[in-house]
């Protein structure tokens, strides 16, 4: 087991998934700078409960179990305050405890859990890789990059729906921490036939 800073947010990061943070508190700011620094990353979690910036009257934030480690891709500092950065999901990991630093940075104990199989995509599948197109195609039209999908790999197809679609937060998180590809896939068209029959 490692010890690996958390950063506890209201989203829910998957391999291979990019996302933009402004980070403006001292204590993620200092975290990113030596993350810049060490060429390293840090753990994104699911906060299930509790505020995302810290104020010392504050209930105790509640932490997803399963987590993900982010690299950072990209780094533009704004003011002497703020820098904006854009993070990669990479491997899953899970949290065996947590404690919190004299800077009031979340620190967690974890151990990395092995990748999904790469596994090809089943006959039932290509429904969802149908709307994984359209999805992206969609995106496009709103000035979004198009997502590269590594073809006939199932592990990447369910992680892009999952990202893609308008999910619940809590869902995403079950989903990220199903731990094969193909129950992930089954789990989203599940979601997204109960989707249709609300239409």
């Amino acid at each position: 087991m490692v010890e690996v800073p958390l950063f506890p947010l209201k989203l829910v990061l998957f391999n291979r998934s990019l996302f933009e943070l402004e980070i403006f508190e001292p204590r993620y700011l200092k975290m990113v700078s030596q993350a810049l620094a060490n060429d390293t990353g840090f753990g994104v979690v699911y906060l299930a409960s509790g505020s995302e910036v810290y104020k010392i009257d504050d209930d105790p934030i509640e932490l997803a179990k399963i987590g993900t480690l982010s690299s950072i891709k990209h780094s533009e500092v704004i003011d002497e305050a703020r820098i904006l950065i854009v993070i990669e999901g990479g491997a899953k990991f899970r949290v065996h405890s947590t404690w919190i630093e004299e800077d009031h940075l979340n620190m967690g104990l974890v151990d990395f859990l092995r990748d999904d199989a790469k596994l090809p995509l089943r006959t039932k599948d290509e429904e969802l890789a149908q709307l994984f197109d359209q999805l992206n195609e969609f995106r496009s039209t709103e000035g979004h990059p198009k997502m590269t999908l590594e073809i006939d790999n199932a592990s990447a197809l369910s992680f892009r729906l999952a990202e893609m679609l308008p999910m619940a937060m809590e869902f995403r998180q079950t989903l990220l921490e199903l731990d094969h590809p193909y129950r992930r896939l089954d789990r989203i068209q599940r979601w997204v036939q109960t989707e249709k029959r609300r239409d």
